[in-house]
């Protein structure tokens, strides 16, 4: 049975009208997440007294690091997206030394270093002034050090190699072996890849695709909106004002203009938009009920061969150093990505050691700490090799207070919970609740679940309109 042409019209007429405004509100949202290194998102803020408190909460999960002062254990100095924090009384207040993007933050000989947004910056007063010290302009997202060396992560692509002075020893891309890499991936994190737009390509091609569908998407909106207002309109004035010459022109004018918004509306360019949104769509509804999925979504693997090119190469996947010296003279580098921990002593030359999303790394003397992300937290010690450890799951950092460690889970009451109580919320935290649903209430994830529904009504019916339009031209044409 062909469903008559008024039929998809209509249909698709209604699918934009119920839901315009909260696919909008979803794609705008969905576009500032996608770039959550653009500092303005952390400078702008808006009052807490003006917003729910779901965004008060939601940006606390902003901070990224801690660590204390060696042999003062009520100086704590915390780092994170909205900036650097000291506090001198054991985390009561905090005052703000920084308003760069903290990603790391580690002891490194006299003096404390922080991988920002815009290089690596230096302390010498434990917190209180920062200066730059290498790599300056460039978004560091991972720091390690040992002995008389660093180790970064420049944009999850790149790491660098620099001595105490800052200098760069030495600058490589990661290749890795195709016979270290997993075989496959699990449902789970496919669906989380390819919704926050890292599960198709490298080389920064997943995001900008996810960029394209996203303002295809909002154009669609808008122009499909402007579309209904405008014949609404012209149907209004019909009535109104049947017979009048200058009117009649007008309404041909105006006609001419919704004619043409038309034809740009249902351009085959927006075609290109339809397999991405579908991703959208799907991942956005599964995500919204991951709690409960997350055990089925974790027991379906897929194999590598089958999935997009990113997941045989992985060269824009860093999420974690480290960097270690040991006692035979040798130094060892260590990556981890959403496969695992990688070792070389060369940097060229990369062997998995530990399977499972290395979220975060962090050396205290002898024991590498590695967080976890939808995979167990591990410790590697020479010794002992490595181990599952009992840490909380994806814990931002860990340090050393009296001799005992102290896991950082960014607001977690579990573990160290003291960070700066802020009187404002971000521009970044806002977009993240109004994404979620959050911002307006707990149940408003079926409100989302009910546009992406709308989506793909409209992604069926818009696809359906195209292939008639071009059969009825080709038909004419013939």
């Amino acid at each position: 049975m062909v469903m008559p042409q008024k039929s998809i019209r209509k249909f698709h007429k209604k699918a934009g009208l119920w839901a315009g405004l909260f696919l909008l509100v979803l794609s705008l949202t969905g576009f500032f997440l996608n770039h959550d290194q653009w500092r303005f998102q952390y400078d702008w803020t808006v009052s807490n007294t003006l917003l729910p408190e779901s965004v008060a909460e939601a940006d606390k999960k902003l901070f990224q690091a801690k660590t204390s002062r060696p042999g003062h254990a009520n100086w704590l100095i915390v780092g994170g997206l909205r900036g650097a924090y000291i506090s001198t009384d054991g985390g009561q207040q905090y005052q703000l030394t920084s308003r760069h993007q903290i990603y790391a933050l580690r002891w490194f000989e006299e003096r404390l270093l922080a991988a920002t947004e815009s290089g690596i910056l230096q302390s010498f007063d434990y917190g209180q002034n920062w200066q730059p010290f290498a790599l300056e302009g460039l978004w560091i997202n991972a720091l390690a050090v040992d002995h008389h060396k660093i180790l970064a992560s420049i944009e999850k692509t790149t790491l660098v190699v620099l001595n105490r002075e800052g200098g760069i020893e030495h600058q490589q891309g990661v290749e890795l072996p195709h016979d270290e890499l997993i075989d496959e991936v699990n449902l789970s994190r496919l669906v989380r890849d390819l919704h926050y737009g890292r599960g198709l390509f490298d080389d920064g091609w997943s995001l900008l695709l996810n960029d394209v569908a996203t303002w295809l998407l909002i154009f669609s909106i808008l122009s499909g909106t402007w579309i209904w207002w405008g014949l609404r309109r012209l149907k209004q004035r019909k009535i109104l004002l049947p017979s009048l010459t200058d009117a009649n022109k007008n309404r041909s004018n105006k006609a001419a203009n919704i004619k043409q918004m038309i034809r740009l509306h249902s351009y085959g360019l927006v075609l290109f938009s339809v397999p991405l949104l579908l991703l959208f769509a799907v991942t956005g509804v599964v995500l919204d009920h991951s709690e409960g999925l997350g055990k089925p979504l974790k027991s379906v693997t897929v194999k590598v061969e089958h999935l997009p090119p990113i997941y045989r190469s992985l060269r824009e996947d860093i999420w974690s150093v480290d960097i270690e010296y040991d006692e035979e003279g040798v130094w060892h580098y260590r990556m981890g990505n959403r496969y695992g921990v990688y070792e070389s002593d060369s940097l060229q030359d990369w062997q998995r050691v530990s399977e499972g999303f290395a979220y975060r790394m962090k050396r205290l003397g002898d024991t590498l700490y590695v967080s976890g992300m939808g995979a167990p937290s591990r410790m590697y010690h020479a010794e002992t090799g490595w181990l599952n450890a009992k840490l909380p799951h994806m814990f931002r950092d860990i340090y050393t207070v009296n001799q005992q460690n102290v896991v950082f889970c960014g607001h977690s009451k579990k573990a160290d919970h003291h960070t700066p109580k802020l009187p404002d919320s971000s521009f970044y935290s806002i977009m993240l609740t109004l994404h979620d649903g959050t911002f307006f209430a707990s149940w408003w994830v079926w409100v989302n679940d009910y546009a992406s529904l709308m989506l793909l009504v409209l992604l069926f019916t818009g696809v359906m309109r195209w292939f008639k339009k071009k059969h009825r031209i080709g038909s004419v044409r013939a």
